[in-house]
């Protein structure tokens, strides 16, 4: 089990987690767009992944500005464990997350709140992204065989996770391999009720040449 070693002041209904590593230039579209969230009683935890190119800068004027939310730096540590540091350092009833690249249509949130409002027995639902970038970049190594290609489409994409807080904490958070979401969507299935959403406000850009998966697909074309 992860160990809860924070203790929020205000009872938030959502956190939002917000991993970053050197994206200065992209991270305040993906922090913005929770910040213009329809829905308001969020925490924000933001896990710098011991970046070096200044992000801080950037984001301490926010800090200031917002008391809901939290900054945690760390040793570089890899995206899923730096989502197991939000996961524990969070308090909201609901856990969700957002990738520093990507961004919420405005009621990204209050959508997923309807629904669990309107479906009590749901523990965990995931949903399709608007996809933005060009069709070849929508395909990325297959969980399964590393040298085969998955459109997204057909993937589980953790970013659009949403789901009650006990889901993340019996199940221990994420593990620290390739394609971890589709991983944490399998043991999921097998104890919680998991449900498809099928509204894609979440953003999904494919243009940023320094994420995992874009580096993964350059190694294979390396040995094509």
């Amino acid at each position: 089990m992860l160990n809860k070693i924070v203790t929020g002041i205000k009872n938030y209904d959502v956190s939002v987690i917000l991993t970053i590593f050197n994206s200065r230039k992209f991270f305040l579209r993906a922090l913005n767009s929770v910040l213009d969230q329809t829905f308001k009683n969020i925490e924000i935890i933001i896990v710098d992944d011991g970046s070096t190119d200044g992000s801080e800068t950037d984001l301490f004027p926010v800090l200031k500005e917002n008391d809901f939310i939290k900054y945690i730096r760390h040793s570089n540590r890899k995206h899923p464990l730096s989502l197991n540091t939000g996961i524990i350092n969070s308090t909201g009833n609901f856990i969700t997350f957002i990738d520093s690249d990507d961004e919420y249509r405005s009621d990204h949130i209050e959508e997923r709140i309807k629904y669990f409002s309107e479906n009590e027995d749901a523990d965990l639902i995931y949903s399709p992204a608007e996809l933005i970038g060009n069709d070849d970049d929508m395909f990325v190594p297959d969980a399964n065989d590393k040298e085969k290609l998955i459109h997204l489409n057909d993937c589980i994409i953790g970013g659009t996770f949403f789901g009650k807080r006990n889901v993340f904490e019996t199940l221990n958070g994420f593990k620290n391999i390739y394609s971890h979401d589709s991983e944490f969507y399998k043991r999921a299935v097998d104890i919680f009720n998991v449900k498809k959403f099928d509204l894609p406000t979440y953003v999904y850009y494919r243009d940023n040449p320094d994420s995992v998966i874009s580096k993964l697909k350059s190694k294979m074309n390396e040995q094509d």
